[in-house]
Protein backbone atom coordinates (compact mmCIF):
# COMPACT_ATOMS: atom_id res chain seq x y z
CA UNK A 1 0.00 0.00 0.00
CA UNK A 2 1.24 3.50 -0.74
CA UNK A 3 2.57 5.87 1.87
CA UNK A 4 -0.20 7.77 3.70
CA UNK A 5 1.81 10.96 3.36
CA UNK A 6 1.05 10.89 -0.38
CA UNK A 7 -2.27 12.64 -0.82
CA UNK A 8 -3.89 12.13 -4.18
CA UNK A 9 -5.56 15.21 -5.60
CA UNK A 10 -6.36 13.89 -9.08
CA UNK A 11 -8.65 11.14 -10.31
CA UNK A 12 -5.78 9.68 -12.37
CA UNK A 13 -3.70 9.13 -9.24
CA UNK A 14 -6.41 6.99 -7.69
CA UNK A 15 -6.84 5.06 -10.94
CA UNK A 16 -3.12 4.21 -10.99
CA UNK A 17 -3.14 2.88 -7.43
CA UNK A 18 -3.39 -0.92 -7.38
CA UNK A 19 -4.59 -0.89 -3.76
CA UNK A 20 -7.40 1.50 -4.62
CA UNK A 21 -8.39 -0.63 -7.61
CA UNK A 22 -8.43 -3.78 -5.45
CA UNK A 23 -10.43 -1.96 -2.78
CA UNK A 24 -13.13 -0.86 -5.25
CA UNK A 25 -13.25 -3.89 -7.54
CA UNK A 26 -12.87 -6.60 -4.89
CA UNK A 27 -15.12 -4.82 -2.36
CA UNK A 28 -12.26 -5.44 0.07
CA UNK A 29 -13.66 -4.74 3.54
CA UNK A 30 -10.18 -5.04 5.06
CA UNK A 31 -9.20 -1.90 3.12
CA UNK A 32 -12.32 0.07 4.14
CA UNK A 33 -10.78 1.56 7.29
CA UNK A 34 -7.62 2.58 5.44
CA UNK A 35 -9.50 4.49 2.75
CA UNK A 36 -11.92 5.99 5.29
CA UNK A 37 -8.99 7.35 7.31
CA UNK A 38 -7.29 8.50 4.09
CA UNK A 39 -10.38 10.55 3.22
CA UNK A 40 -10.78 11.98 6.71
CA UNK A 41 -7.12 13.04 6.73
CA UNK A 42 -7.63 15.04 3.53
CA UNK A 43 -11.31 15.88 2.98
CA UNK A 44 -10.46 18.15 0.04
CA UNK A 45 -9.76 15.04 -2.08
CA UNK A 46 -13.28 13.66 -1.71
CA UNK A 47 -14.35 14.79 -5.20
CA UNK A 48 -11.43 13.08 -6.95
CA UNK A 49 -11.87 9.97 -4.79
CA UNK A 50 -15.59 9.68 -5.56
CA UNK A 51 -15.09 10.30 -9.28
CA UNK A 52 -12.37 7.61 -9.48
CA UNK A 53 -14.57 5.21 -7.50
CA UNK A 54 -17.48 5.88 -9.85
CA UNK A 55 -15.32 5.41 -12.95
CA UNK A 56 -14.18 2.00 -11.73
CA UNK A 57 -17.72 0.88 -10.95
CA UNK A 58 -19.20 2.15 -14.22
CA UNK A 59 -16.29 1.71 -16.58
CA UNK A 60 -18.34 0.54 -19.56
CA UNK A 61 -20.66 3.56 -19.28
CA UNK A 62 -17.98 6.12 -18.46
CA UNK A 63 -17.95 9.14 -20.75
CA UNK A 64 -15.05 10.80 -18.93
CA UNK A 65 -12.46 8.57 -20.59
CA UNK A 66 -11.62 7.96 -24.22
CA UNK A 67 -12.10 4.38 -25.48
CA UNK A 68 -8.31 3.94 -25.39
CA UNK A 69 -8.10 5.15 -21.77
CA UNK A 70 -10.98 2.86 -20.84
CA UNK A 71 -9.25 -0.13 -22.42
CA UNK A 72 -5.93 0.66 -20.69
CA UNK A 73 -7.73 0.97 -17.36
CA UNK A 74 -9.53 -2.34 -17.91
CA UNK A 75 -6.18 -4.00 -18.60
CA UNK A 76 -4.70 -2.48 -15.44
CA UNK A 77 -7.67 -3.69 -13.41
CA UNK A 78 -7.33 -7.18 -14.88
CA UNK A 79 -3.61 -7.35 -14.09
CA UNK A 80 -4.10 -5.93 -10.61
CA UNK A 81 -6.80 -8.45 -9.76
CA UNK A 82 -4.82 -11.32 -11.32
CA UNK A 83 -1.82 -10.43 -9.16
CA UNK A 84 -4.04 -10.55 -6.09
CA UNK A 85 -5.37 -13.98 -7.02
CA UNK A 86 -1.88 -15.49 -7.39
Amino acid sequence: MHDKRTIYTKVEQFLRDDDFIRYVMDCAPDKESYWASYLSAAPQIRGAYLKAYDILLHLDDCELLTPEQTERLKQRIFHTLQATAN
